[in-house]
């Protein structure tokens, strides 16, 4: 069942930086995250969050701030039974409360907006956040609510859902006040196991080799000590910086060559090229031979070899003609490209990290899996107690800061490992010289010991504030694995407090290894399986380059710049053109209503004269989906637009990709008007290619639209074809004339009821014995009722059992008895 939360635009980048609402006492009180909640008059509860099984119609009371009403649309299946409490029922619509934090993802969920200028307006400030970090993820499912008209209830009802509306009124909280206050301390330990998981398996994937993690060293160390000459007062080295700045510059080069690709191609292409079948002489022996002739230049020139990088480089800035500074910084620029080009091919080369193979949470309980070091009991431990707060209350009873008690608390857990062991032994040597380095700032080698877990609790509890503070410094000191140190600051500081600059490789990467992480997070966190799900409902099973790409900041930027008034009929070729390209990058084909919906004027326009002037009338000819296309686009691109034949020809390609004829009926409903003779015969054509179009308009009892003369007047007859349910032929057609039924429940009755017969009609694959199976009308009429209701081994059910699907269904099940009754 979908369930509606209504709430505002203020509250959006609250919402998306820990990807949940919450009721509105939880904000200042649960520690994380937002602190600032504002409530509207629909869900203005400090206990629960209001959710309604309709869409709420509600006022805002915005003041001086730039605000509006947000709804948004949830799937109860996606949550346990318990997080919803039925608080009342009015007029149709059903009240829900839930006193707990309703976490959102990004299957079912959709945002309404009141605008255009709504949407862009919460985009902008959440490009400006960095705590939002699920803006571009859900911009897709950021949609328009328009008032209805038949255009638009249409595409509502056949790609949405029934979205009947209400006007909120106080009756409808029900007895939502007097329901306690869930347990808060849940959302604290949900936002830090989740940003342990992110920071973890973003550490794994940021870790690199030894050897790359030596030349981030190198390089620090160079920079520092050529800044050191620099600075002198003579811009000359002293012989101790010369000597440390060659030894650092050789050690850099010979790394490079083992781990540079370009060093590694040159040296096969020289080997190669080295070979001299008539004297058989070896490659060292060649080389001296091109030396003593002065040709080793001439020789490598000739080869084309790649460009390489000499750290030797780094003394050009002491004798060059720009200003010494200058100079330097563009030598020091230089090395820094190299090590960071070196770091992504290392990278590039690898597969990223899988959640499932590092780490799990299991019985409230944080356990790393992987095989990267054989201290696992104790930084697990390190990790749950970070979790658990114990800190924090180490804080409390000794008035130390926080850094401090974090060192105190993890030296008393390894103690706790090694009791016999512990006096005079390394590790309590250790430790002890990072609690003196926080205390009173003594010197501490963080290598001095060979422990990866205490070389990472070292740095977190140095420069453990901020995440990117924390990255930088390990770079610095040359760390190559980075998963514990941003395990630990992940599992203290929380999810909600992980700047976007940070979530971004994770959460706009591609799709599969997104959804794998997501899914994984569920199962650990909610005990939620949602691997069968899909972020993309588009025919097409959307972008596989990139999860998100720039799609959504394209749609944002071209609302904006479209223009009130297009006279030219080459604007709106143009505007189809582009409006397919976007439709086919979002997955919707409401994206044509979308951009169409801002052209004003459009009589005015050429192409919608040449449509009302085409001889649609007297057209008898027999199109297939794509002649019709061609035609309707010649009509509308004809003469003096035939520069724009390429535009158009590939908006063709695009909707022919989506397999929807529909999505054309969609364009044309901008142009014309439905009572219009050239409307008439388009949806005439196009319904021959589809499941069938019903109309608002009434049908006689005994006529009904025909699935492939949608629109004509030769109506087919409903009678019935036999006097036993299953057997008749036309009572697709007689539910299809059930107006009080809605258009897309009445739709999908007709095509499953021919699917029902086949199955349960004599001879039927499920047709058994009559005495074990009854084939009377009551009998079957029932079983097609329980048929279409009930999930079928977790697919969801043909039509969604609401009450008011139900009540439909009974007054359906009454009409479809009084048909055979008298047979």
């Amino acid at each position: 069942m979908k369930l509606y939360i209504p709430t505002c635009t203020l509250n959006f980048n609250n919402i998306f930086t820990t990807e949940s609402i919450s009721p509105a006492s939880y904000y200042s009180n649960r520690g994380f995250g937002n602190k600032r909640y504002f409530k509207v008059e629909a869900n203005d509860l400090d206990n629960v969050v209001m959710l309604y099984s309709k869409y709420p119609l509600f006022r805002i009371n915005d003041g001086d701030m730039e605000n509006a009403p947000m709804v948004i649309e949830i799937e109860s299946d996606d949550y346990h039974k318990e997080q919803f409490v039925k608080v009342g029922e009015k007029d149709g619509v059903e009240s829900y409360a839930s006193n707990t934090s309703i976490y959102l993802n990004p299957f079912h969920c959709l945002i309404y907006f009141q605008s255009y200028q709504d949407i862009q307006s919460v985009m902008s400030k959440a490009e400006q956040s960095l705590e939002n970090k699920y803006s571009k993820l859900y911009a897709r499912n950021c949609i328009v609510r328009k008032e209805k008209n038949w255009a638009t209830s249409f595409i509502d009802d056949l790609f949405s859902g029934s979205k009947d509306e209400f006007s909120w009124k106080s009756s409808y909280l029900g007895d939502a006040p007097q329901i306690p206050s869930g347990d808060i301390s849940e959302d604290a330990i949900i936002d830090k196991v989740k940003g342990c998981f992110t920071c973890y398996l973003l550490g794994a994937n940021m870790s690199v080799s030894s050897e790359v993690s030596r030349l981030r060293q190198l390089a620090r160390k160079m920079k520092n000590t050529l800044s050191a000459i620099v600075n002198s007062p003579d811009n000359k080295p002293s012989d101790k910086q010369d000597e440390t700045l060659l030894a650092y510059i050789t050690e850099f080069n010979e790394i490079l060559e083992k781990v540079d690709d370009n060093y590694k191609f040159n040296n096969n292409l020289i080997q190669n090229r080295l070979v001299s079948p008539s004297t058989n002489l070896d490659a060292d022996t060649l080389i001296k031979v091109l030396k003593d002739l002065r040709l080793e230049d001439a020789f490598y020139r000739s080869l084309n070899l790649r460009p390489t990088y000499n750290a030797h480089e780094l003394y050009t800035c002491l004798d060059s003609s720009l200003p010494i500074s200058d100079a330097y910084n563009a030598v020091v620029k230089k090395l820094y490209e190299v090590v960071r080009r070196i770091e992504i091919a290392e990278q590039s080369k690898g597969s990223d990290n899988e959640l499932k193979d590092l780490i799990k949470f299991t019985n409230g309980k944080i356990e790393v899996i992987d095989g990267h070091s054989n201290n696992h009991n104790y930084y697990n431990t390190l990790l749950n107690s970070q979790i658990d707060g114990e800190y924090k209350r180490f804080m409390e009873e000794h008035g130390s800061s926080e850094l401090l008690s974090i060192a105190f608390i993890a030296g008393a857990k390894l103690k706790g490992y090694m009791p016999d062991k512990w006096d005079g032994s390394e590790y309590q040597l250790y430790l002890n010289g990072l609690l003196s380095n926080i205390q009173q700032g003594d010197s501490f080698d963080l290598f001095s010991i060979e422990q990866p877990v205490l070389q990472a609790l070292s740095a977190f509890c140095q420069k453990g504030e901020d995440v990117d503070r924390l990255i930088d410094y390990m770079q610095q000191c040359g760390f190559s694995e980075f998963r514990y140190a941003l395990g630990l600051y992940g599992a203290t500081r929380g999810f909600a407090s992980l700047p976007k600059t940070f979530t971004n490789s994770l959460i706009n990467s591609t799709s599969d290894y997104y959804k794998s992480f997501y899914t994984e997070l569920c199962r650990f966190l909610f005990d939620l399986d949602f691997s069968s799900q899909s972020f993309f409902q588009g025919t097409n099973g959307g972008y596989s380059e990139s999860f998100l790409g720039e799609i959504p900041s394209k749609i944002i930027s071209n609302m904006g710049k479209i223009e009130s008034k297009l006279q030219k009929q080459e604007r709106i070729i143009k505007a189809v053109s582009e409006a397919a390209i976007l439709e086919d990058a979002v997955q919707s084909p409401k994206a044509f209503m979308y951009i169409f919906d801002s052209f004003t004027n459009i009589k005015r326009t050429k192409a919608y004269k040449a449509l009302e002037s085409a001889d649609f009338e007297h057209d008898t000819t027999h199109y297939t989906p794509e002649e019709f296309r061609s035609k309707i686009y010649r009509i509308i691109g004809q003469e003096a637009l035939k520069g724009q034949k390429q535009k158009v020809d590939a908006a063709i390609e695009l909707e022919a990709k989506r397999q929807d004829p529909k999505a054309f009926l969609y364009i044309l409903d901008n142009f014309l008007k439905p009572t219009d003779a050239a409307y008439k015969k388009i949806v005439k054509l196009i319904s021959g290619f589809e499941s069938p179009i019903i109309t608002s308009n009434p049908q006689p009892e005994n006529k009904v639209v025909s699935q492939s003369h949608i629109g004509r007047s030769n109506l087919k007859p409903i009678n019935p074809t036999s006097s036993k349910f299953v057997e008749d032929v036309n009572v697709c057609y007689f539910i299809l004339s059930r107006n009080y039924l809605p258009v897309q429940m009445r739709e999908v009755l007709s095509k499953k009821v021919v699917t029902f017969q086949k199955g349960y009609a004599p001879g039927g694959r499920y047709y058994s014995n009559p005495s074990d199976n009854p084939v009377d009308n009551r009998s079957t009429i029932d079983h097609f009722k329980h048929w279409c209701f009930y999930d079928k081994g977790g697919y969801p059910s043909i039509v969604e059992g609401t009450t008011e699907n139900k009540q439909f269904f009974e007054q359906l099940t009454q009409d479809l008895l009084n048909r055979y009754a008298n047979r």
